[in-house]
């Protein structure tokens, strides 16, 4: 009797912990794809866009620079690029970093595309209309 209860808890351990190796993956890989996507505000104002939002950067030393190109009439790229500040100490943790920059653009029809450093990022843009702060 006691050889088959500990047979049935080892193998219960095993179960449990291949269990958790699988769920922790899914959740990891869920949660790596979560800080890809970029909330942005979009503050309209005639043939003006104040974008506003927040970008996880890989590391604590890790600022954020953003430049905007045009690609095509209506569809702008946002080029997020990355450099280390020297006076901060370097750790491999997800950061994040605020961004603000102006697109001069038309009021409606415009979509935005996002590189962090040439990976694509998922970009959700919330306008607002008429609020410069």
């Amino acid at each position: 009797m006691v050889r088959r209860l500990s047979w049935f808890f080892v193998v219960s351990v095993c179960v449990s912990y291949c269990f958790f190796l699988f769920t922790g993956s899914a959740i990891r890989a869920k949660a790596s794809d979560v800080a890809h996507i970029v909330q942005i505000r979009d503050t309209i104002a005639p043939g003006v866009h104040h974008l506003t939002g927040m970008v996880m950067v890989p590391e604590t030393c890790s600022e954020l620079a953003v430049s905007t190109e045009s690609i095509s009439a209506t569809t702008y790229k946002l080029q997020f690029s990355l450099w280390n500040e020297p006076s901060v100490e370097c750790i491999q943790d997800e950061t994040p970093r605020v961004f603000h920059t102006v697109v001069f653009a038309p009021a409606t029809g415009v979509q935005f595309i996002g590189l962090l450093e040439e990976n694509p990022l998922t970009l959700v843009v919330n306008q607002v209309v008429g609020d410069t702060e």
